[in-house]
This record gives C-alpha cells, structure tokens and sequence, in this order.
C-alpha cells in the first residue's frame, strides 16, 4: 500500500518539476527573445517546443517511475519510428527545419528585417528577411519577389548578413538591358 502511495507521491513530484522545468526555460526564452526584439510568433513558437520537450521527459520519468521496461519502450519507439519514416518521409525534413529554427533562435545570427545574400551556387537569394517561422523563413529582394527557404538551410550554406540599406543585385542573374 506505501508503495503505491509513494508512486504516486513521485509521479507528483515528477509532473510538478516538469512543468517548473517548462515554465524556467519558457521565461528564459521570452527574456532573450524580448531582449533581441523577436516577433511574438517566433517566441511562440520556440516556447510551443520547449512545452512538448518537457512534456515528452516528464511522460518517460513517470513511465520509468511505474514499470515501464527498456525493451517494451524499444520495440514501441522503433516501430512507431519506422511507421513515421514510411508514411510520412517529409516529416524527417520538418523536424530537421524545427530544430534549425531554436538553434538560429538561440545563436541569433539573423533577425527579421536583416538584409542577407544567402550563396548557393546558381540558386544565390539576396533579399531582407521577412518572416522567421518554426519551419521556413521569407525573404525578399528589391524587386518585390518573396522566397521562401527552409530554416536548414541557413545553417548548411553561406550566408552574408549585409551592413548597408539598399541591397546589391547579383549580377549573374540580371539580364543585360
């Protein structure tokens, strides 16, 4: 009977420490996104994550805390894995573009209204940053052309952040009048 009333009492203590874990690193990144003059959506956004990773630890403490084996949560983890990775491949590139987004929110490179020259070989975008989201952000040049460019990818390529307010034109993609 005590042990079930000391499960419980941890399984208390667990939730409660996961939700003040949240709430910390919830004000911790409200206070450095104010700090660096982010949107409310990216705050938002990065604070959503920061929820579901607490949310996910305290459920595998509580699991652990009642009995839940290693090797059940293995084979479940995989398949569910394997399910994911079949029926839905893009997902991979999603999480992948998510966490490009907390680590450029954190490190603070760029921020919306930059003006950047990302390099890509023939695919090279210069334009002022419009909208950092969780999975893409937008960018658009002097012509009034908008791109949008996975969170990844500012990680994977050069990019130049440029000082000035007009913004060079990349002249090996302008035609010759």
């Amino acid at each position: 009977m005590e042990s079930i009333a000391m499960k419980w009492l941890l399984t208390a203590v667990i939730l409660i420490l996961g939700w003040a874990m949240s709430a910390v690193l919830r004000g911790v990144t409200k206070r450095l996104g104010r700090r660096r003059e982010f949107s409310r959506a990216r705050i938002f956004q990065t604070s959503v994550v920061i929820n579901a990773a607490s949310l996910v630890i305290s459920l595998i403490a509580v699991g652990v805390l009642w009995g839940l084996k290693g090797d059940g949560l293995m084979v479940f983890a995989t398949s569910l894995m394997a399910l994911l990775g079949v029926a839905l491949f893009a997902s991979w590139s999603m999480l992948s573009n998510a966490t490009a987004a907390i680590i450029l929110f954190f490190s603070a490179p760029y921020r919306v209204g930059d003006r950047i020259r990302l390099l890509d070989g023939d695919n090279t975008v210069t334009g002022q940053i419009r909208h950092m989201g969780l999975i893409f952000i937008t960018v658009q040049d002097q012509l009034g052309h908008r791109y949008t460019l996975p969170n990844n990818l500012l990680l994977q390529k050069t990019v130049i952040r440029l000082k000035n307010d007009t913004l060079p034109r990349d002249q090996k993609h302008v035609r010759a009048d």
